[in-house]
């Protein structure tokens, strides 16, 4: 690091001195500290390096930065200094932010904890900040649903802990929780429902200094009954370290089109039993000859022309996200603002989205004992079109796989002008008899529409009082509002359902109040040290639910609830919930190598009986730096930089959502006929259930030698989830489906691995850094109930050809579904008929979680020149894969190829003799399309998840611009798949993220590949 200056004035002994501070290659760093020792007399550098100091001309300057070496420079007088700080490799340490915003040296803490910088999350950047984490976290599984820019990702740490609730961490932002709702689209019909995104998505990652991510129970359990999958913390940008005013400036442009796509067959065309047949969807017509047909779009040459949807249909897309941060520190005050605008041009025509973010934060030291922090973050989000899933009539990418292959797409031309409809009012389709869907593309992204408008605030002010050197008091209140609208218009001339259109009109509202206090108490006794914590949390949440419906239209194409034909609808519903906790922490400390953390919390909540709303969590965990100790003793530790070994044991939990302790109706309320229609639930209430509990261990090893060249963090793991809160289904008798119980054990152990390195650092600017992160998981379902040993977890999803199943002494994820009939060696029975034989009962197939994840982080430098790029690779699993399933039902993909004149399906007869008996393709295929297993496919997939290459220029060459920083960089995010077993489609995207349908793609959209570049200015 490098000190330089000049004398401004001088009076008497002092002397004020202005300086620049640089790193040993000559960069210059903000927010070095500067001091006069022996005094209080100090200031921090600027955006360039740069200081002001009025010293004694006889004293003492001390230049401080983290990661380096301090070195004390005699003044002497003297005008002008040059000082060379050395990086110190030993630097261990670290301070993090942990549960509640308390700051602890990472090196006393008794559980894993892996933390991702928030510059890693801007360059390779996705709309969803938590699709960003993918690889990067060790026991962390980020799965992005299949629907495109703007929907949700499922976040699992760990494994699953619940069978039928929620299994996603909780998100804390500046220690503030935010609601990170997830859309409920787990219905194979799809019913016009759409995926609407994550609550973590509104977070821009361009306010995030970092993310950590606290895995077990021993880390989160200071959250208490939230937190028993975990706490993903969010910690959000200040103001610029130094003084004055500093400016940057990020453009970030991406151009998107689908990573891979199957290979369909463009040799037949439409027809059945290789005759053309203009009303019959699929391909299995005689061979395309280029003769002029009579389409039902038309007459148009019989041959394969534009019919390829990602080419001909869909467009390219892009993402373009720029933003503006404004920031400025003094030695009392930091204040930034920001603002942040992401314009999506959608790959499917007529869609996108954009969102806009506001961010000012302001910290101000207001007395030597009361320093204050506040921020608000103001979200707007305005999406159209998103697109429908799995089955539903519109999805797009569900249809393709049935459109026959001599339909091109530019046989729907002549219809434009007409709103794409035939003269008979109803959708111009490949087929006359439209069924039940459009069997148009145009026709479902035009004039089947929706929209939908999310306003968000997102906010805290917090209080810290410094009543002595060891006391203080953070008194802090912060708010998560939002509100949701989302409108559908089916069109008029729709060939199913209401057929004279619809309108429907959702709103949602939700607000979440935490107000909390803490105090904390610190102090040492020689070689001890304590840190203690007391406080308490009121969090109070209300949720708000309209659903308008317009029924049939009485004027053709005017959507309004209000021209409903016989009636509209109106569904209201509201809740309320209030959760009060104390909590208290104890961290011991030895000679700074032994430490011992205890916690406490208990938790009051208002969705539990009188009798069991109250209940209590603790954690305990420990942690032994025993390369400190050997040191201490005086003993050499040798190429061993840094040893520890933590163990921790925890318990929290769980309580559950409101109105869940009595029988309770909804109502409809019809307006024109002015009646209410009351329902009642489909489950029996319980007046006795009790808190969720999660109790965990864990054993940890981190080790780093060779002055921090080489290091490795081991955690092995074990949790079981216990009285879980389930619905349990009942004998039809009883007039409901489900009835709610305590009840279940779930049982998760497994082992992480992060291992990272420099294996090569050159005297030149060369150096390789890598990252390795892997964890395998093991799930088991130890117990269900007395009653109930099999609870089927996707009853009610509209699948018959499989399901989710929990079953006691399986693992959560099981499916089940059928299977070729096979005889006792285990040979596929074939049928008098020459197509297998399906088994009459399901059996399990599978299991849709993998063996183990691995996320493997390459960064090269060299000078200023840097690449790096990441692996992302699931193991194992098993997925059911819909898409082969009704692209070979209906001969369109290229694997329907053989056999079209014939074939003989290989097995054995009934009665052991090998099958003799030929049948055609279609036969084969469409007869197989009911047997689960023909369409099971292994998960395992490898893709080049994220690639950055970029410059920074060096601040010589920006010394006579106005920049005092720029960096340039080509960004890719899925470039390719490296390994997938799928036939082009990707086994990751499903079309919801709930836990019901997990290990089942239908119609997904494919994988986007982003390409662009990325500009980082600063002032």
């Amino acid at each position: 690091m490098m000190l330089s200056g000049a004398v401004y004035s001088q009076t008497g002994s002092k002397i004020t001195v202005k300086g620049v501070v640089t790193d040993a290659t000559g960069e210059p760093l903000a927010g070095a500290t500067v001091s006069e020792k022996g005094t209080t007399n100090g200031t921090m550098t600027g955006v360039d390096g740069d200081f002001t100091l009025s010293v004694a001309s006889n004293g003492t300057l001390t230049v401080t930065y983290v990661g380096f070496h301090s070195k004390e420079v005699e003044v002497n007088g003297q005008t002008t200094f040059k000082v060379s700080l050395i990086e110190d490799s030993k630097v261990l340490d670290e301070v993090v932010v942990t549960a509640l915003g308390i700051k602890r040296d990472r090196k006393s803490l008794g559980y894993a904890m892996q933390e991702v910088k928030g510059d890693n999350l801007t360059e390779t950047r996705d709309a969803n900040v938590a699709n960003s984490l993918a690889g990067k976290i060790a026991g962390v599984q980020i799965k992005q649903s299949g629907t495109g820019v703007g929907g949700s990702t499922r976040i699992v740490i760990r494994g699953n802990n619940s069978i039928a609730g929620n299994n996603q961490p909780l998100v804390v932002v500046d220690g503030v929780p935010i609601d990170n709702f997830s859309s409920k689209t787990d219905d194979y019909w799809g019913n016009s429902l759409a995926d609407k995104g994550s609550g973590i998505s509104d977070i821009s990652p361009d306010d995030i200094e970092s993310i950590s991510v606290l895995k077990g129970p021993a880390a989160a359990a200071l959250y208490g009954s939230r937190a028993g999958n975990g706490v993903v913390m969010i910690t959000t940008k200040k103001g610029t370290s130094g003084k004055g005013v500093g400016i940057t400036f990020n453009t970030n442009l991406t151009i998107d089109n689908p990573m891979q796509t199957p290979e369909y067959q463009n040799v037949y065309g439409q027809g059945s039993n290789g005759s053309f047949d203009n009303n019959q969807f699929g391909s299995w017509g005689p061979k395309m000859d280029g003769q002029t047909a009579e389409m039902a779009l038309g007459k148009y040459p019989y041959s394969a022309r534009d019919n390829n949807l990602y080419k001909d249909f869909l467009r390219t897309g892009s993402s373009w996200t720029n933003s503006l941060d404004v920031s400025k520190n003094s030695e009392d005050m930091t204040f930034r603002a920001s603002a942040t605008r992401l314009d999506n041009k959608a790959v499917v025509p007529n869609s996108g989205m954009d969102r806009t973010s506001l961010t000012v934060r302001t910290t101000a030291k207001l007395a030597k004992w009361l320093s204050v922090d506040f921020k608000v973050n103001y979200i707007n989000q305005n999406t159209k079109n998103r697109i429908a899933l799995a089955a539903d009539p519109n999805n797009i990418f569900y249809d393709y796989l049935m459109m026959p292959r001599s339909i091109g797409f530019s046989d729907w031309e002549p219809y434009r002008g007409n709103d794409w409809k035939r003269a008979d009012g109803k959708p111009a389709a490949y087929v006359l008899d439209h069924g039940s869907a459009p069997r148009s593309p145009y026709w479902s992204t035009e004039r089947n529409r929706n929209s939908d408008k999310r306003d968000r605030y997102i906010s805290f002010a917090a209080l810290d009082f410094t009543f002595t050197d060891w006391l203080s008091l953070k008194l802090r209140t912060g708010m998560d509002n939002y509100n949701f609208r989302y409108e559908t218009i089916r069109a008029t001339g729709n060939p199913y359902w209401e057929q004279g259109g619809s309108y429907r009109v959702q709103q949602e509202g939700f607000k979440e109040l935490n107000s909390d206090f803490l105090f904390t108490a610190k102090g040492n006794a020689g070689k001890f040290g304590v840190l203690g914590t007391f406080g308490g949390n009121i969090m109070y949440r209300s949720t708000s639910f309209t659903n308008s419906w317009s029924g049939e239209l009485e004027i053709p194409d005017f959507y309004s609830i209000t021209n409903g034909k016989a009636h509209q609808a109106v569904e209201a519903s509201t809740s309320r919930k209030e959760i009060n906790s104390l909590y208290a922490t104890a961290s011991l400390s030895w000679d700074n190598y032994l430490y011992l953390d205890l916690t406490g919390r208990n938790d009051w909540s208002s969705t539990l009986p009188k009798d069991n709303y109250s209940y209590f969590y603790p954690s305990v965990g420990a942690s032994w730096v025993f390369t400190q100790m050997l040191e201490n003793m005086g003993h050499n530790t040798g190429p061993l930089t840094f040893g520890k070994l933590r163990a921790s044991w925890a318990q929290v939990g769980n309580d559950t959502d409101p109105y869940m302790l009595r029988d309770y109706f909804t109502t409809l309320y019809d307006i024109k006929g002015g009646i209410y229609n009351v329902t009642n639930k489909n489950w029996i209430a319980n007046l006795d259930l009790k808190n969720e509990t999660i109790e965990s261990w864990e054993l940890g090893l981190e080790l780093r030698g060779f002055d921090n060249r080489l290091g490795v963090d081991l955690s092995y793991y074990k949790k079981n989830a216990k009285d879980q809160i389930l619905k349990i289904s009942v004998p039809a008798a009883t007039g409901y489906q489900y009835k709610m119980i305590n009840a279940g054990n779930i049982q998760n152990k497994g082992w992480e691995l992060a291992l990272f390195g420099t294996p090569v650092k050159t005297a030149s600017g060369f150096q390789w850094e890598t990252l390795l992160n892997w964890s395998k998981n093991e799930n088991k379902i130890v117990s269900l109930s007395k009653d109930t040993k099999k609870q089927i977890l996707s009853d009610g999803t509209g699948i018959s050809f499989l399901q989710i199943v929990a079953e006691e002494g399986g693992s959560y994820g099981d499916i089940y579904g059928y299977a070729y009939e096979r005889n006792k060696d285990g040979s596929i029975l074939i049928g008098d008929n020459g197509i297998p034989v399906r088994a009459s009962e399901m059996k399990k197939l599978g299991n849709n979680q993998p063996e183990w994840m691995m996320g493997w982080t390459n960064t090269f430098t060299y000078k200023n020149l840097s690449l790096s790029f990441l692996i992302d690779l699931n193991y194992g699993g098993d997925v059911y894969m819909g898409s082969i399933q009704t692209g070979t039902r209906y001969g369109n993909l290229a694997m329907t190829l053989d056999g079209r004149d014939g074939m003989v399906v290989p097995g054995l007869l009934a009665n052991g003799t090998a099958n003799s008996t030929s049948v055609t393709a279609q036969k084969y295929w469409t007869e197989i399309s009911g047997i689960t297993e023909a369409f099971m496919y292994d998960a395992t997939n490898a893709r080049l998840r994220e690639l950055n290459i970029g410059y920074t220029f060096p601040r010589s060459l920006l010394t006579k611009t106005p920049f005092s920083g720029l960096k340039v960089g080509f960004v890719a995010r899925n470039l390719f798949m490296i390994y997938s077993k799928t036939k082009g489609f990707d086994p990751e995207a499903g079309f919801s993220n709930g836990n019901t349908v997990q290990g089942v793609e239908f119609g997904s959209m494919p994988t986007m590949r982003s390409l662009g570049f990325n500009v980082n200015v600063s002032f």
